[in-house]
């Protein structure tokens, strides 16, 4: 499990490490676990996992050159924050003991990916803000990007379940589409509605693609202006829904984009500046392979 694959300037990269970066990549690019890969797909990541553990090494080493370190407050936060994730603190270090890891492993783990975050900040500080040409530019050959998503505004009116009784929620949610009109749902919903937004006359404010659950979502898209429809079946019961406004995709004008704009070129150009970066530091260094 602890086995070295690798040293960089004589500290050593371990099997472990590498086995753990790959299976995060996995999750995140293939949405599966590191043994349902494909030969292709784990060679693939095993090499990226080695590149990212080298780099992180080879800046943590930089970090420690320059006197830069994370803090014992700081390593404490991050770790309360994760442990936050677990029923107790207990039950936290009873999952790093099952994957080979003691408290002391975990801190330096914590220490160096603080300072290793530290020290790219620090580098990332060397970048300028993008010049009026490049925003220029990009806004032009990525306009197809530069959309400012459509959005709907809605009111509802919700009957809960009362002890799964779905029956008698139907036949409540009927009645009052039978009384609903565009001009009585919000007093309707005041009275009756069991959703926190029955104070407000049922509006759920402007609320875009994704935020709410999907049968509630594809009836108000699909739903005109000012039309008491429904009853719509959620986990929360049945609503009624009234689409009270609608704004549909439009281009954002290069002022409205300019926030993203300079965002996205300062990402493409920090991460081209941490790459060379560490493409120098890899010249600089002593690294070893250690073949089984």
């Amino acid at each position: 499990m602890n086995e070295i694959i690798a040293k960089v300037n004589g500290q050593p990269i371990r099997k472990m490490d590498l086995d753990n970066t790959i299976q995060g990549f996995s999750l995140e690019r293939y949405r599966k676990t590191a043994d349902q890969l494909t030969a292709a797909q784990r060679a693939e990541l095993h090499e990226l996992a080695l590149e990212k553990l080298l780099a992180r090494e080879l800046i943590f080493q930089e970090a420690m050159a320059c006197g830069i370190v994370a803090e014992e407050g700081a390593i404490d936060a991050e770790r309360q924050k994760i442990v936050a994730n677990f029923p107790s603190e207990d039950d936290f270090f009873v999952t790093l003991e099952k994957a080979g890891i003691d408290a002391m492993m975990y801190h330096r783990m914590l220490r160096q990916d603080i300072t290793v975050n530290l020290m790219t900040d620090k580098k990332l500080q060397e970048l300028c803000d993008p010049g009026e040409e490049e925003i220029q530019e990009l806004y032009t050959t990525r306009k197809e990007q530069m959309i400012r998503k459509g959005r709907i505004r809605a009111s509802h009116l919700l009957i809960k379940f009362q002890n799964d009784d779905k029956e008698a929620a139907l036949a409540t949610i009927l009645k009052l589409k039978e009384q609903a009109t565009s001009e009585s749902f919000a007093a309707l919903a005041r009275e009756h509605s069991a959703c926190p937004s029955s104070t407000g006359g049922g509006d759920l404010g402007w609320f875009r693609k994704g935020d709410m659950v999907k049968p509630f979502e594809e009836a108000a898209i699909n739903q005109k202006i000012g039309i008491v429809g429904g009853p719509i079946e959620t986990q929360f019961g049945y609503h009624l829904l009234m689409v009270t406004d609608r704004e549909e995709n439009s281009t954002l004008t290069i002022d409205e984009a300019r926030p993203q704009i300079i965002n996205v070129l300062k990402g493409e150009a920090g991460s081209r500046l941490i790459a060379a970066w560490v493409e120098e530091l890899k010249r600089r260094a002593v690294i070893e392979f250690i073949k089984d």
